[in-house]
């Protein structure tokens, strides 16, 4: 389910939960078929456990977003550092056949991240360790101190990158222990529901103070309305 249906299970379950646990002439039938302050209190384990996982979830996503765009940030500042040493390159080094093959100076760019980190790692790292190349460059305002920066730039995005995963990896494993304690309370908060159309069979007025996930008493019925936490 999406987040909105989410917050408003929580919230609906927690209204049962307060309900039919709080108020004296729905907690005194309840007890009768074993619903004692103890079994809620099962209840709100379960609930609290699933809101604490639910504020986890998004903690985790907001960091897992913050990273993506810090390494598209980078990535996007590196591959300009690259793309001017590129053609810079290609100009210097017109009269060097071999560095076309060594440097990558010649085909299409990568566009993925890793791709892309080949191709400008390949670049800078077989750049420097010509000293020709570095002197042909230098020609053109690009000292080795300066390649070797821009190598420390491309480096980073790499760095960045394994945040990124990181922090993705994060937020898919609370995502799932979310989900499975969702199940849990969906599990717990059906079977009070059930339980609470045979306690209020004859009473049926009592249902609505149960509030939005409040039964409805269907006779010759044991189906339970679920709410799914996938």
């Amino acid at each position: 389910m999406a987040t909105s249906i989410h917050a408003r299970f929580l919230q609906d379950a927690r209204t049962l939960l307060e309900q039919a646990s709080g108020l004296p002439e729905l907690a005194s039938e309840l007890k009768e078929y074993g619903y004692t302050p103890g079994k809620f209190q099962e209840g709100f384990k379960l609930l609290e456990e699933a809101e604490v996982l639910s504020r986890r979830k998004a903690v985790e996503y907001g960091e897992k977003y913050e990273s993506s765009a810090k390494l598209v940030k980078a990535w996007k500042g590196a591959n300009v550092l690259y793309q001017k040493a590129l053609k810079v390159a290609r100009v210097a080094l017109r009269d060097a056949p071999k560095s076309t093959e060594a440097l990558g100076l010649g085909g299409p760019r990568n566009l993925s991240v890793s791709g892309w980190y080949e191709q400008a790692g390949d670049f800078y790292a077989n750049l420097l360790a010509n000293d020709g190349y570095v002197r042909a460059l230098g020609a053109f305002g690009y000292s080795r101190e300066r390649l070797v920066e821009e190598r420390r730039v491309i480096e980073a995005v790499m760095d960045t990158r394994d945040e990124t995963a990181i922090e993705a990896a994060q937020a898919k494993a609370v995502t799932a222990a979310r989900d499975r304690k969702l199940k849990e309370l969906d599990d717990w908060v059906s079977d009070l529901r059930a339980i609470c159309e045979v306690a209020f069979y004859e009473k049926r007025d009592e249902l609505p103070k149960l509030g939005p996930l409040a039964p409805t008493v269907r006779r010759h019925s044991g189906g339970k309305k679920k709410v799914k936490a996938a």
